[in-house]
């Protein structure tokens, strides 16, 4: 092997780790959201949701880019592998997600590194108990066909309910 074949193979090495590195930006690019739900939620201070529980929604964007938040929903899925299919078996649309009184907040722009807040009104009558960890907070945004889905944790039994008044 020659002096040329030598730098052909440095030369190949460079490029095949430049383009594994492109793949990489590539990858990690966009904007990343980071969703959560709390639900169990009660607002204080405001009159008009005296009494009420809510589904707190917190979508934040930790990527590079912009993205616009354009609806908020709760889906029921049966098991793990329909959450992966995206095949819920109930879906609720939330069309106001923000408190009574206040204005409306879809759709929205979610800058890097902006924080956005939504509200479901917790209607036991309507969609069932949303705590029993089959619930799923989903938004849908414009950077992706499948929505960003967090899971409505499981009810934590209260140490007070069910506790002796003295």
């Amino acid at each position: 092997m020659g002096a040329a074949d030598w730098i052909a193979i440095y030369a190949a090495i460079v490029a095949t780790g430049a383009l594994s590195l492109e793949v990489r930006r590539w990858f990690e690019s966009g904007p990343k959201i980071y969703l959560r739900a709390t639900p169990n939620m009660l607002v204080i201070n405001h009159p008009a949701t005296e009494g009420r529980k809510f589904v707190r929604v917190l979508a934040v964007n930790r990527g590079d880019a912009p993205t616009t938040i354009q609806s908020l929903g709760v889906s029921e899925y049966q098991n793990i592998w329909a959450r992966w299919r995206d095949k819920p078996i109930r879906a609720f649309a939330i069309p106001h997600p923000q408190l009574p009184g206040s204005p409306p907040t879809l759709p929205y722009v979610l800058k890097t590194g902006e924080q956005w807040n939504g509200f479901v009104h917790d209607r036991i009558d309507v969609t069932g108990d949303m705590e029993t960890g089959k619930m799923y907070a989903v938004i849908y945004t414009t950077d992706r066909e499948k929505p960003y889905i967090a899971r409505i944790p499981k009810r934590k039994p209260n140490k007070l309910e069910g506790a002796k008044e003295i």
